[in-house]
């Protein structure tokens, strides 16, 4: 497996632990270092392992369910560094609303060594939302009604 397929795999494995809600295999797909650093979507950055892994065991302790479709999704190895960049398609069940959401992804990988062969292991998650044409269209409709007020 080339570098680019091994950092797709790795990144795979970060998207199969959300989906499963399981902090264990969070666990396997970071590095879990101090220099780690993790950006949830409307959070605060995070920094290092234990604050990064409390964060996701308090989403998994709140969320029913979650699957991720990546689009848009790009590539790079510049030595031992990989980067994702994608667009997460999340549609997850939090208490009991459905949500459908839409989140531009960047994931940074290190190579590391694990019993004498290379692993690829997460060093950077950082999401931001991406507003929806509703998102848009009820803005709009704030400003005409702001409009026909004043």
């Amino acid at each position: 497996m080339g570098d680019p397929e091994a950092v797709l795999a790795a990144n795979d494995a970060f998207y199969r632990a959300l989906e499963a809600l399981d902090i264990r295999l969070m666990r396997r797909a970071w590095a879990q270092r101090p220099e780690d650093i993790c950006t949830h979507p409307g959070w605060e950055t995070l920094h290092g392992w234990p604050e990064i892994e409390a964060s996701w065991t308090a989403i998994f302790a709140n969320t029913g369910y979650m699957r991720f479709q990546a689009s848009d999704v790009s590539v790079e190895v510049l030595g031992d560094v990989g980067r994702v960049t994608c667009v997460e398609n999340i549609y997850s069940v939090i208490g009991n609303e459905a949500i459908h959401s839409r989140v531009a992804s960047t994931n940074l990988f290190l190579r590391t060594r694990e019993r004498e062969s290379d692993a690829w292991k997460l060093v950077l998650h950082h999401g931001s939302p991406i507003a929806s044409a509703d998102d848009d269209d009820e803005d709009d409709e704030d400003a005409s009604e702001d409009d026909a007020i004043n």
